[in-house]
């Protein structure tokens, strides 16, 4: 009988994927030298809705959006060297785009039981940042450590 009650509160308890949530979406913790700038960055994303983008930092092209299949996009790049952001959590980039998920944040890849090899489920953020130095560019690795969600329902009036 308690596995029959257990089975039927199982059936009837939506999972915490069946759960959406939204967040705005911060960008941050990029790290930077002194005289260096962040040009550019890009993520792939999985698993991500994108809602809708808050605000367009000046001089700045922003792209965000997905395909059919959970992988999508969230980029930015500066149109000139003023418009390069010298901080490591440029306020231009704090809660700037709204976004959706429906499920916990995935921090790594993880490599499935298939008959293909190569199948995988791909971390939610995973992408880079281009640096501009004194020495050319450089290219950094961006993560979900480099993104912060706060939940919310809709973009914030600036």
């Amino acid at each position: 009988m308690r596995a029959l009650v257990l089975l039927l509160l199982l059936a009837v308890t939506p999972a915490q994927r069946d759960q959406p949530r939204t967040y705005l979406l911060s960008i941050g913790g990029i790290p930077l030298n002194d005289a260096e700038s962040i040009e550019s960055f890009s993520f792939d994303t999985w698993g991500v809705e994108f809602r809708e983008v808050c605000h367009i930092p000046d001089g700045w092209r922003i792209k965000a959006g997905s395909s059919l299949t959970p992988n999508g996009e969230l980029s930015g790049e500066g149109s000139q060297g003023v418009t390069w952001f010298n901080q490591s959590n440029p306020k231009e980039l704090h809660n700037f785009v709204l976004v959706t998920l429906y499920d916990r944040v995935q921090r790594e890849d993880i490599r499935t039981q298939s008959s293909d090899d190569n199948a995988l489920i791909p971390a939610i953020f995973k992408g880079y940042a281009i640096i501009s130095t004194d020495d050319g560019d450089r290219k950094v690795a961006l993560s979900y450590k480099n993104v912060t969600l706060k939940p919310a329902r809709q973009c914030r009036a600036s």
